[in-house]
């Protein structure tokens, strides 16, 4: 398991906080958003339903890769328009003409494209509110 100290976090979410947060602010003209929250069932579904999917269609998930993302200007939300969001999708194992070097075969996997991602987590309370909440 790669469990981190809340120590470990809190240095994370300051050096986002140190060196892009001016930026962002600058480029979007308000404070951004630092965390997502998703609830433990909404992920055990998408977890459940990804895994059910791809035995279905005969492709092993191997993991779930995290995205960095940003909700259009015109956001039908209003209070995300330009708000950093984090994405998950699930991945299959590289093939085996795609490992990376060195790669031990479960680094990583390929994104599965065809199987669609999840978002909408909820946004920071406010939204520029840093580690811990």
């Amino acid at each position: 398991m790669k469990r981190i100290t809340s120590e470990q976090a809190k240095e994370l979410n300051q050096n986002f906080v140190k060196i892009r947060s001016k930026a962002i602010k600058k480029a979007i003209g308000k404070n951004d958003n630092l965390s997502t929250w998703f609830s433990i069932d909404e992920l055990q579904k998408f977890i459940d339903g990804v895994k059910k999917e791809g035995k279905d269609k005969g492709i092993l998930v191997n993991g779930i890769r995290v995205y960095f993302g940003a909700y259009p200007k015109d956001d039908a939300v209003k209070k995300k328009d330009n708000m950093s969001t984090v994405f998950l999708v699930p991945t299959q194992p590289y093939a085996e003409s795609m490992q990376k070097d060195g790669g031990e075969g479960d680094e990583g996997g390929n994104d599965i494209e065809g199987m669609g991602g999840f978002n909408d987590g909820v946004q920071g309370n406010p939204p520029g509110e840093e580690y811990p909440q």
